[in-house]
């Protein structure tokens, strides 16, 4: 009877660990808007080079991005030991104090719109995070950010803040484990 008991047990913490199944990972949204111009992002495959991502990096920090051909990409990090519902806000100088400390700039943010590549560059470029949910190896939010496009070689200064992604969502994007 123990040994039953033991497999009862076992078995319901298997259960309990297991992602929701009635959630699709092909139908993980993740969409926002360059300047006014909406960007949709589907989660169909890496082989077809349309897919989103959300993992946790090994320098503690989440990665959540959405990829689209060789021009179409937005991704952005999150420092956290354990992801939280809430707001994560950060700005240039988040993103150099990262690096400062030794760290790649996982909480960086790049944008690739039709080639054109964004950053989180310089003083006034900022970007919103916010977790609405996250449970069962799901994440779903919203996101704004302003950024500095880059010129050839390096970031346009007169340009900063100048690209500004609004309206952003992810929802029932899948953890990569």
């Amino acid at each position: 009877m123990p040994k039953l008991s033991l497999l009862l047990f076992l078995a319901a913490l298997v259960a309990s660990c297991s992602k929701d199944s009635n959630i699709d990972p092909s139908k993980a949204t993740f969409q926002y808007k360059v300047n006014g111009n909406l960007v949709i992002i589907k989660n169909i495959s890496v082989a077809d080079s349309e897919y989103i991502l959300f993992k946790k990096t090994r320098w503690g920090t989440y990665s959540i991005g959405g990829y689209k051909g060789a021009s179409t990409e937005m991704r952005f990090g999150i420092v956290s030991d354990s992801l939280t519902i809430g707001k994560y806000i950060y700005d240039s100088a988040s993103a150099s104090a990262i690096t400062t400390w030794g760290y790649p700039s996982n909480i960086n943010v790049i944008v690739f719109y039709n080639g054109q590549l964004s950053a989180l560059a310089y003083l006034g470029d900022s970007v919103i995070i916010n977790v609405t949910a996250y449970s069962n190896g799901y994440a779903s939010g919203d996101f704004t950010a302003k950024l500095t496009p880059a010129r050839t070689a390096a970031f346009d200064y007169s340009k900063r803040g100048t690209t500004l992604i609004t309206e952003g969502l992810f929802k029932n994007i899948p953890w990569a484990y």
